[in-house]
């Protein structure tokens, strides 16, 4: 929709109070963007390449304070946030002059460009925002580790360890011993919307802060229970909504989550047999590879009473799953950050999880039990010193037990955005004091850091595992047929697929 508003009111209001805000925002502070990944991976580019390098203010603000304007965009710095490094956002080369950088040449070009394996070239948008922002922000501190690696690097791995290691920086305290640019900060979660206290969706609502007196009457009428007897009735009551055997005893095992190869839903499946023969029960909630979605079905097929496949997303599920489960399994090869083992800390369901990028940061041994690396012995070992514990805690009234106490643990911990928050500020507020020069361009090596064959052959190994993986569950159908009709055939994930024609995609 067009507007007559001058673009200046819109961020700051009309009248006097507006002008002044804009004013102490434009001459009185050095301006900090926050770009999220690569679909605002251009903010720091175009800062760097026409309000920086030539001083040049096209927005036209109003006469008054242009001149002010221009010197405090000239010292603005941008912060880059990177949510899932595998979204690069990749640009025909064709399009540069369409970005609005200086056509008199093309010197920022380099910023951009991406060489594949092949000799063929791309503009990379996530690369040229890293290399021209004040600092670079990952959902995790082990994530931000991690995507300066071969392995897990996407390509950037160069880029990245060029990026991390560049520049001066400022002792943050919490950055975990790395250097430059890159930072990792855990996302918080909603405590408002993830709280087994007030959630509507669960049949009974419990908190750690009950646990002596067993049960809480509010002014409403509503009860609060302690920990161990909400659970058992969210257990019971899910138990019986999903067709489980009602048994109180036996270790509920939840899953939710995408159905693809990051999360490892192969590896699971792998053990839920194990799970089930030592007097375990599997709940799973998800969608996506049909492979996986086809073996989701059959696992329930095989074990009925004990396992259920629930193929779809339902939000009140999801909540019924978390509040209800003993334990949340999360056997993700990769997760930046993870959400799902911070509402189930919130719900003091234990996760076990592979040990990489955000589960690696928050599931420790305190509060769940980490494994590694991901496959399904690793797995297995986790799982069953998870149920070893669970199963000894039955019985057990006393609030000390170690089931009970890494509950507690879990439960009392801050997930909220409060302590990302005050990193980010503090984050902003060192930038924003040591303001970039008026003239900044990219160091050379960012310039001409180029796609190394480590895509190709990171991409050709998950090939082969999720071949791999395919020929299982092809296996596993022809011995256990099932009632759904859809065959494994090609049934790589989705993403694999797609990744040449992604790749090339002209708007991508």
């Amino acid at each position: 929709a067009a507007t007559r508003v001058p673009w200046e009111d819109l961020f700051f209001g009309g009248g006097d109070a507006g002008a002044e805000r804009m004013k102490r925002a434009y001459f009185e502070t050095a301006p900090v963007f926050v770009a999220n990944d690569w679909h605002a991976a251009l903010v720091p580019l175009f800062l760097a390449a026409r309000y920086q390098a030539n001083a040049e203010w096209t927005l036209k603000p109003r006469k008054a304070c242009s001149d002010g304007a221009a010197a405090s965009i000239a010292r603005a710095s941008c912060v880059t946030i990177v949510h899932n490094l595998f979204h690069l956002g990749i640009v025909a080369p064709d399009r540069y002059r369409s970005l609005g950088l200086p056509e008199e040449n093309t010197e920022w070009f380099p910023a951009l460009r991406w060489r594949w394996r092949d000799g063929g070239e791309s503009m990379n948008f996530l690369k040229a925002g890293l290399a021209t922002s004040s600092a670079a922000v990952l959902v995790s501190p082990s994530y931000a580790n991690e995507v300066q690696t071969n392995e897990l690097g996407c390509g950037m791995d160069k880029v990245l360890r060029s990026v991390g290691n560049f520049g001066s920086d400022v002792d943050l305290g919490f950055l975990n011993g790395m250097s430059g640019k890159l930072r990792g900060i855990v996302n918080g979660i909603d405590v408002d919307e993830w709280n087994p206290a007030t959630d509507p969706h669960i049949p009974a609502h419990f908190d750690v802060g009950t646990s002596e007196k067993g049960v809480v009457e509010r002014s409403d009428g509503s009860t609060v229970w302690d920990v161990a007897r909400g659970k058992a009735a969210c257990k019971a009551a899910l138990q019986r909504e999903l067709g489980l055997e009602v048994d109180p005893k036996a270790p509920l095992v939840g899953f939710i989550g995408r159905l693809d190869y990051q999360k490892g839903v192969d590896v699971l499946l792998d053990v839920v047999p194990h799970i089930v023969h030592n007097g375990g029960q599997v709940v799973m909630l998800g969608s996506g590879d049909p492979g996986l979605e086809h073996g989701m079905r059959m696992m329930e097929q095989n074990h009925r009473g004990r396992a259920v496949g629930w193929v779809g997303f339902s939000v009140p599920m999801s909540h019924k799953i978390t509040a209800a489960a003993d334990i949340l399994a999360m056997p993700s090869r990769f997760e930046p950050c993870g959400l799902n083992q911070l509402y189930a800390l919130r719900y003091g369901t234990l996760p076990v999880a592979h040990a990489t990028g955000g589960l690696r940061d928050t599931v420790r041994g305190r509060v769940g039990w980490p494994f590694a690396p991901c496959e399904p012995g690793a797995l297995r070992r986790a799982m069953d010193r998870a149920m070893e514990t669970y199963k000894a805690s039955e019985g057990n009234t006393r609030l000390d037990s170690r089931w009970r106490r890494k509950q507690e643990r879990a439960m009392t911990s801050d997930l909220s955005w409060n302590v990302a928050a005050e990193k980010y500020e503090k984050l902003m507020g060192k930038i924003a004091l040591d303001p970039p020069p008026a003239l900044r361009r990219p160091a050379p090596e960012l310039l001409e850091a180029a796609a190394s064959a480590a895509v190709a052959e990171e991409e050709e190994g998950q090939w082969r595992q999720s071949e791999k993986r395919a020929e299982r569950l092809r296996r596993r159908a022809a011995k256990a047929p099932c009632d759904d009709t859809r065959r494994l055939d090609n049934d790589l994930p989705a993403w694999m697929s797609m990744l040449p024609k992604f790749l090339q995609h002209p708007l991508m």
